[in-house]
């Protein structure tokens, strides 16, 4: 599990080519997460990992029978829009960036710091931190990128891997947040186990749907 918190960042690393689409797939950081009803989004100090503008909106199921593969896939983490998770949805379109820039910081400096040692060995592991050395420009984050993808064929899934992983931590601070902040509200604490027992069953959207339902 990630533990490390997306406050002010060391770097201007971005994950791996810069391609921010894996964190909405996969998706946001504890700090930016406000568990009152009337929560927003504020502008990170300045990170970075991968995930273009999220589209907001989640894809709305049309009212005919689906096959059970499509609705579970509908449901899963993977599919649900990190700003529609977490309830956050009306930021402006700079500062949903900014907080997908930051998550992507926070993923690749735990991978970097965290995971290669796992994954490489010592001596590559000298040679990544040479380039590191040479600082912290997108050019030497590329190169980083290039000589780590020859040594871990399966980069890109372990990056994605660890975004879901962020994300559903995001999920369950959330609701721990609102746990809290509703404390003394027996209907909203209903809601709360409702959405908490829809999400333990993978069911994110639901899970959502709900939790946002009582912020509104």
């Amino acid at each position: 599990m990630i533990t490390q918190q997306p406050t002010q960042p060391q770097s201007s690393q971005s994950l791996p080519k810069n391609d921010k689409s894996y964190i909405d797939e996969y998706q946001p950081p504890k700090t930016l997460i406000a568990p009152a009803p009337t929560a927003t989004l504020s502008p990170p100090a300045s990170v970075t990992p991968p995930v273009s503008s999220a589209s907001v909106a989640a894809p709305v199921v049309p009212p005919v029978a689906s096959k059970p593969e499509e609705s579970k896939k509908a449901e899963s983490l993977q599919d649900q829009n990190i700003f529609f998770l977490l309830g956050v949805e009306d930021g402006d379109d700079d500062e949903k960036e900014a907080f997908l820039d930051e998550l992507q910081q926070v993923i690749w400096e735990d991978f970097i710091e965290t995971d290669t040692k796992m994954l490489i060995s010592a001596n590559e592991m000298t040679q990544l931190r040479q380039i590191m050395a040479k600082g912290d420009g997108q050019d030497i984050q590329e190169e980083m990128v290039v000589y780590l993808e020859k040594l871990i064929p399966d980069l890109e899934e372990i990056m994605l891997e660890k975004a879901l992983e962020l994300k559903e931590d995001m999920v369950w601070e959330r609701i721990s947040g609102m746990r809290e902040y509703y404390a003394g509200r027996p209907e909203s604490l209903a809601k709360i186990d409702e959405a908490e027992q829809l999400a333990k069953k993978d069911q994110w959207h639901q899970a959502a749907e709900v939790l946002n339902a009582i912020s509104k």
